[in-house]
């Protein structure tokens, strides 16, 4: 063979193995197998969120003008909605938030009878059971005892995360290092009713364990002002103050889901050009996807073995269940 030939032929290997990295690069950004729960395309799917037993509920609403409303998914994929009943301290509730709560039980926020002030609900079949009162434009993620949380208020499009605690909506806790985020997230919660200033925080989660999981961007002000804003996920152990950055910064996220019994969060939105759901570790900042396209709601089952999103095709919502386990 000829020094020539061999030059060519080693630019040539050179070459297929470039281009055996990058498509191995870009086949690690392909998602797994996912397995569709149930459709509906006469509604438009808000939030979901599973109980213990594995059942899948939502809230839903048929246009902007009409308030969200409880549904559970059926075996069959079907939305069914739940009546709740009337009387108690909530005859009429309108719906705006729905979670798992921290142990297994399905919880909300509601208004009730056309009011302002917001509750923290567990829902007990067709009843729904007060557990605090929220003042107005704040939604809550509780901690494990279910006597603290967090609180995220929302104003607008602005977003801050504070503590919840005896009742009263408190500033985020002071966390170190302080400089880890250029944004103060203590003052972004008192001075969040206006979005006249850059520096949001919210998309929050709880672990088991009590550390908190959210998203902030120092740029955002508005959540649909900037949506090409980076968002970083970041953890907060309240026993030791520390804040701690893990994972790619994203951009236009739309909802954050802690996976039980594991070290990662699900967010939907986009890495890069990338639009879906990312499984990000806190431990190595690894993202993984593992739902392409447009994404929103999401949440984990409560042993941690999978996760539902909202994928919407056109005029049509649908719901995706991914194993993560």
């Amino acid at each position: 063979m000829t020094a020539g030939v061999k030059d060519a032929a080693r630019r040539c290997a050179r070459i297929l193995v470039a281009v055996t990295l990058l498509l191995a690069a870009c086949g690690s950004e392909e998602p797994g197998p996912s397995r569709r729960l149930g459709s509906t395309d006469t509604a438009q799917i808000g939030d979901i969120a599973w109980n213990r037993d594995g059942r899948l509920f939502a809230l839903y609403t048929h246009g902007s003008d009409s308030d969200f409303g409880l549904a559970e998914f059926t075996d069959g994929g079907d939305l069914r909605p739940v009546e709740v009943l009337p009387g108690g301290f909530c005859a009429r509730p309108a719906f705006f938030d729905l979670a798992t709560l921290p142990d297994g039980g399905l919880g909300a926020v509601v208004t009730c009878d056309e009011g302002d002030e917001r509750f923290a609900v567990r829902i007990d079949g067709q009843q729904l059971v007060r557990l605090a009162s929220l003042g107005a434009n704040r939604l809550i993620k509780w901690n494990p005892d279910m006597r603290t949380g967090w609180l995220e208020l929302v104003t607008g499009y602005c977003r801050a995360v504070g503590l919840f605690q005896n009742g009263e909506a408190l500033p985020f806790p002071p966390y170190h290092p302080s400089d880890v985020l250029e944004m103060d997230l203590q003052a972004a919660f008192t001075k969040g009713k206006t979005c006249a200033e850059s520096g949001r925080a919210g998309f929050a989660d709880v672990a088991g364990d009590g550390k908190l999981y959210l998203l902030a961007s120092d740029s955002a002000r508005g959540r649909f002002e900037k949506p090409d804003a980076p968002w970083q996920p970041l953890v907060f152990d309240p026993r030791s103050g520390q804040l701690r950055k893990f994972g790619p910064e994203l951009t236009s996220p739309y909802a954050l889901a802690v996976v039980p019994r594991s070290d990662s969060v699900v967010v939907t939105g986009a890495k890069g050009w990338r639009k879906g759901a990312w499984l990000v570790s806190s431990e190595d900042g690894k993202a993984q996807l593992i739902a392409a396209g447009d994404l929103y709601a999401v949440a984990a089952a409560f042993d941690g073995s999978r996760v539902a999103v909202v994928h919407s095709v056109g005029g049509r919502d649908e719901v995706l269940e991914v194993k993560v386990k």
